[in-house]
């Protein structure tokens, strides 16, 4: 890793998550808490594919927590980029990943968190950013009760229809699968909250978005955006 390490300014602990594309490490840089985001080099691609695409992908996750930030969604503070080594510096969001967090609280309290993670998701949608994996496991829960979505490793810019229908598809088939007994209860208010963030001024775009999720269904299986050729 080229991240330069001086005294114990940057301190790289433990890896507390290693998925396919990338392995999260906690640690501290310059006395903060933060996440290093770094997306593993691949053996079986082409050296210089490989490292064109770890380097697009880590600018373009960057820059979509940066932009997303200045619309009021709740992400993760970006602290440095380094693309040599195709690493991301994030701020650490300390609390319980929604879906943990379903299993134990109120329906009052999986209401309110739905709508609000549905506000933020139009927000978004809004201003043409697709984030391409909402899961439960993709929300934190913080101590104060905000709520924070994290990884964007997927994500895209768009404003077609389709593509911000396939988001909200995605996330109900996750809802259906891991949170079945809850599922009408929390998409009901994720949708709400859905469209209250739209707004009436683009009321149309957003009955249009939520409409499609059907049609999307009725197309049989669904290939996620990762596994296309």
């Amino acid at each position: 890793m080229v991240l330069k390490i001086t005294s114990n300014d940057i301190v790289m602990e433990k890896v507390i998550h290693k998925g396919a594309e990338a392995s999260l490490i906690y640690g501290h840089w310059f006395g903060k808490e933060v996440i290093f985001k770094h997306r593993i080099p691949k053996e079986y691609r082409i050296e210089q594919i490989d490292k064109k695409l770890r380097d697009n992908r880590t600018r373009n996750e960057a820059k979509a927590l940066i932009r997303v930030k200045k619309y009021g969604v709740k992400v993760p503070q970006v602290y440095e980029i380094d693309t040599k080594s195709s690493i991301i510096v994030m701020k650490y969001i300390e609390g319980e990943k929604l879906k943990e967090a379903l299993n134990s609280i109120s329906n009052e309290k999986k209401v309110h968190y739905l709508k609000e993670l549905g506000k933020n998701i139009a927000l978004l949608h809004k201003n043409g950013h697709v984030h391409g994996d909402i899961t439960t496991s993709n929300v934190i829960i913080t101590n104060s009760q905000d709520i924070f979505i994290i990884d964007f490793g997927l994500h895209d810019y768009s404003d077609y229809i389709e593509d911000k229908s396939t988001d909200l598809h995605l996330f109900k088939r996750v809802l259906i699968s891991s949170h079945g007994n809850d599922f009408i209860i929390c998409f009901e208010a994720f949708l709400e909250g859905y469209r209250e963030g739209y707004g009436t001024d683009k009321i149309h775009e957003c009955e249009e978005i939520v409409k499609n999720v059907s049609i999307i269904e009725t197309r049989g299986r669904y290939i996620k955006k990762e596994d296309r050729i």
